[in-house]
């Protein structure tokens, strides 16, 4: 059986699945958005190479935050339960994109190619080679826009190696011919891909064919690189030289970096072209895109829709009654309803509490700001938070204080050591925010808890229609008992 629950989310149905995990839709909790959760199932996890792709991935992903890749809510790989939310793409890939329409316009082909070349270049700077470019890795939005995704087989420069000396990886495919060998790998592995990719999108398919893997590899290492412009022969000259040139066996042959390759490709646009669209007919159904930042800032579904019940004359005097017996009715349904979410975010609030007492700072920076959307929180949360504004690391401490803002009327009893910490902390990002969560503090008026609040509107709004249920029962009846 699937699973139907991973705190704080709700799995509503699987959308994909591959040797790297199950991706799901999904609902979180916080505030009904729907995002893309992919679980590492416990079988695969059992295979280590895969579950250290998994963790390098979540890493990986985290410090990437670019227009053009997908865009990572956080997750964690330390639990039974190992995954990450990231924003859910609608339009599917790349590569269903060619499966329908077989090839594409060389114009289209150079806008993809310069939304290729933004991501790159961003991960390129940050010590990141993706190393299985390939039209399935990327996203396309319903508004065109490419995002790339599954960094599973990534490179970081700045660590060991996820693969071991010597170790093939990647697609067989797109791979550059020192791919193939296992030799050092530079961002230029990524570019030769690109152009694979590239010349697909031309002509329909992959510049190397073959009816077996070591036919195809064979090819990357030693076969004449074809031409794009003999089967697209609307193809610019300039375009077909540079996916030449993307394809070269040599590294060095190579364009150096991803910049220079959309440089060369703003260069094929007409003069004063600064945009180029792409064929009409690719996206029919599409909309403004919605930018999506963090899983905390995402906006609630609106919940302010009202019923209108039409009066009726004949019933009149039974008219207030109904509404009392309706009152009673729905304050019980919406009773039952609050009890059970607040048993459900009691739930996920205790997982982010214990996550507050990860070793990893990020992980403890992630479950405070987490704790930060939830409301009202019990006490031994907030005694935890108020601990966390004293954690050896600035960022948990910011991350901490910014939650004790959000639930300044349930932290007055600690306003004494945040006086402290604005005074004597060493770090004035953690002093600042410190002066915000006392700003917040002084404005806080002692009053009715939101609970307290919501009990009492519903009594009072049975009393309300009790009161108007007589009165307009007396008005029918008098005239009646004078007569």
């Amino acid at each position: 059986m699937e699973p139907r629950w991973i705190w704080p989310f709700e799995l509503l149905e699987k959308i994909g699945e591959g040797g790297m995990g199950i991706v799901y839709r999904a609902r979180y909790t916080g505030n009904d958005r729907i995002v893309a959760v992919k679980l590492l199932p416990s079988d695969v996890a059992a295979d280590s190479v895969l579950l250290a792709r998994f963790e390098r991935e979540l890493d990986v992903l985290k410090q990437l935050h670019h227009p053009h890749i997908v865009r990572c809510f956080g997750g964690t790989c330390e639990s039974s339960e190992r995954f990450y939310a990231m924003e859910l793409i609608e339009g599917g890939t790349l590569a269903d994109l060619l499966g329908r329409k077989g090839k594409l316009a060389w114009e289209t082909v150079v806008d993809f190619g310069l939304q290729i070349c933004e991501a790159l270049q961003y991960a390129h700077e940050h010590g990141v080679i993706h190393r299985d470019i390939k039209p399935g890795n990327f996203l396309i939005t319903k508004s065109g826009q490419l995002k790339l995704s599954d960094f599973g087989l990534a490179s970081v420069v700045t660590t060991n190696r996820l693969t071991a000396a010597g170790r093939t990886v990647g697609t067989i495919q797109y791979m550059a011919p020192e791919q193939i060998r296992g030799k050092g790998l530079t961002g230029r592995v990524d570019l030769y891909a690109m152009g694979c990719v590239l010349y697909e999108m031309l002509t329909g398919h992959t510049p190397y064919r073959g009816e077996h893997a070591a036919a195809i590899l064979q090819q990357h290492l030693g076969a004449p690189i074809p031409h794009a412009m003999e089967e697209a022969h609307t193809c610019p000259l300039k375009l077909d030289e540079l996916i030449f040139e993307l394809m070269s066996k040599d590294p060095d042959q190579r364009p150096a970096t991803a910049a220079e390759v959309g440089w060369r490709l703003e260069e094929i646009l007409q003069p004063g072209r600064h945009s180029t669209p792409v064929e009409p007919d690719l996206f029919p159904e599409a909309t403004t895109q919605t930018r999506v930042t963090s899983l905390q800032n995402l906006s609630p579904l609106p919940s302010d829709a009202v019923i209108e019940v039409p009066q009726r004359r004949t019933f009149v005097t039974l008219f207030p009654w109904l509404i009392v017996v309706f009152m009673i009715m729905a304050t019980a349904g919406l009773w039952s309803r609050w009890s059970s979410t607040i048993r459900q975010l009691h739930h996920a609030e205790q997982m982010w509490v214990e996550l507050f007492e990860h070793s990893d700072p990020a992980v403890r920076v992630l479950a405070a700001t987490s704790l930060a959307d939830f409301g009202p929180l019990q006490a031994s949360t907030i005694q935890k938070l108020i601990k966390g504004t004293h954690d050896p690391r600035p960022e948990v401490r910011v991350a901490a204080l910014r939650a004790v803002e959000r639930h300044a009327s349930e932290c007055r009893i600690a306003q004494g050591e945040i006086f402290q910490i604005e005074k004597m902390d060493e770090d004035p990002n953690v002093r600042f925010q410190a002066s915000l969560v006392l700003e917040a503090m002084k404005q806080v008026r002692t009053g009715f808890t939101s609970m307290q609040i919501f009990v009492w509107s519903i009594i009072l709004s049975l009393l309300i229609a009790i009161a108007a249920g007589i009165v307009i029962v007396w008005r029918k009846l008098r005239p009646i008992a004078n007569s």
